[in-house]
């Protein structure tokens, strides 16, 4: 649910634009299981039901995007003693042996509730084709968009008893047009947009009555009708759906979530008042309200290069990691005190790493040979660390990881069958993930 919907739904559009394709419920059941419920119960019962198990399992995702590319040798891999390594010091962490860079002392102290992931692998050095890559688990189709991650999840997972959207996005990508949405799955799942979490939406904020706003749906309703009546019946549903569940979103008590004044002073001085520090504190608080995934973009205060660190790497990438060090660690902590890190998985990655080579200006260019991706609760086993490069950092050496695997152990995560299959509007049918495998390790 993107804020274009809630604005449309505010003004009483009563167009069929950009309505997508009802949602598909085929989701297959294995091929024992579904020969012998097949006897007894229809095909549509068996999705119900199937959906209804996955619903019940309450897990949610936080995925913590380092919008750019962030260095591995900075942040959570660093190579003591190489000169690729530049001037960024080792520290011990939880974890004997383990060390992160220098710039990361809080999340250091909760490395035991971490997988990191120092072996990931894949053929996309280029932020178009990687982010489109790492973001949705396929590489790019020019006749196919692929929805990004959290909107499969929302497809898959999401509570119809839940107010409150399924996906929400908290900040902004550096660059639009990098920038992957809902793609296939359309309008239905884009994520609600949330640029600045120290504000409540504009799109949140009433502009009349709860009661006109009633009187206007009731009014919609019936031109809606009148139009159905002349043969769009389909069309006329499609929209419907978005805009009850949108009025139930904004009509809703619920939408004080986004209110992190709520919030006492000292909880939110630890996520640290950046924009990344405080959305993963509204992630925290969207999860515990029955949001199913977050993402939460890290692109830093002091210019618009994010993680993309060409140049003057060794001056932006200390403030780079000084403002996710206190949002990451926080929230692991906040989430485990509550009793719900075990049912939210919380990744940190973003779309690839950084080269061991240095430019003269401190910088480093984009690498897909050997970056991270760290991953904490949803019954991953924490406390460890998985794979590895070589002591400059050039190649992997230890359990290389791709992306088919990384997205196989989010389902493993979620309760989700990766070779489930969605369709959208008739079309071909799209496996969550192609060619899934688990990181075993992981689990």
């Amino acid at each position: 649910m993107s804020n274009g919907p809630i604005r449309s739904f505010l003004n009483v559009g009563t167009t069929c634009d950009g309505v997508v394709s009802r949602r598909a419920f085929l989701k297959q059941m294995s091929v024992a299981g579904a020969a012998g419920a097949a006897m007894s119960v229809g095909w549509q019962d068996m999705l119900v039901a199937q959906a209804s198990e996955l619903r019940k399992l309450g897990r949610s995702m936080i995925l913590l995007w380092m919008d750019g590319g962030p260095s591995q040798f900075e942040t959570f891999n660093p190579k003591v003693g190489s000169p690729n390594q530049g001037p960024a010091k080792a520290i011990k962490t939880k974890l004997p042996g383990v060390h992160f860079a220098e710039f990361w002392p809080r999340t250091a102290k909760v490395a035991d509730r971490m997988a990191i992931i120092r072996s990931m692998r894949t053929n996309e050095a280029d932020h178009f084709r990687a982010i489109k890559l790492t973001r949705t688990g396929y590489p790019i189709n020019p006749t196919l968009a692929y929805p990004t991650w959290g909107s499969v999840v929302a497809h898959e997972l999401e509570e119809p008893s839940v107010e409150l959207p399924a996906f929400v996005r908290v900040g902004k990508p550096r660059i639009q047009t990098r920038d992957v949405n809902a793609g296939v799955l359309g309008p239905r799942y884009e994520a609600f947009r949330v640029d600045d979490p120290t504000k409540i939406p504009d799109d949140l904020l009433p502009t009349t009555t709860a009661d006109r706003v009633r009187r206007r749906l009731s009014l919609t309703d019936r031109l809606d009708q009148a139009y159905a009546d002349r043969g769009a019946k389909r069309a006329v549903s499609e929209k419907k759906a978005i805009y009850d569940r949108t009025s139930r979103f904004v009509l809703s008590s619920k939408t004080e979530v986004f209110d992190l004044e709520k919030e006492p002073k000292w909880l939110r001085d630890q996520y640290g008042h950046t924009s990344f520090g405080q959305g993963c504190l509204l992630a925290r608080r969207l999860v515990e309200s029955g949001v199913t995934f977050v993402e939460v973009f890290s692109t830093g205060g002091r210019n618009d290069a994010g993680w993309d660190t060409h140049g003057n790497g060794f001056r932006d990438t200390p403030n780079l990691c000084a403002e996710s060090d206190a949002g990451y660690s926080t929230l692991l902590l906040d989430l485990e005190a509550r009793g719900m890190l075990e049912n939210t998985l919380v990744v940190w990655m973003g779309e690839f790493g950084r080269t061991p080579k240095i430019k003269k200006d401190g910088g480093r260019d984009h690498y897909s040979k050997g970056w991270l991706a760290c991953l904490s609760g949803a019954g991953v086993k924490q406390g460890q660390v998985i794979g590895a490069t070589d002591k400059d950092g050039k190649d992997v050496t230890d359990r290389p990881v791709g992306i088919n695997e990384l997205y196989g152990s989010f389902c493993h995560a979620m309760g989700m069958n990766a070779d489930h299959e969605y369709v959208v509007g008739g079309q071909q049918p799209i496996r969550l993930v192609k060619g899934a495998q688990v990181v075993p390790e992981l689990f």
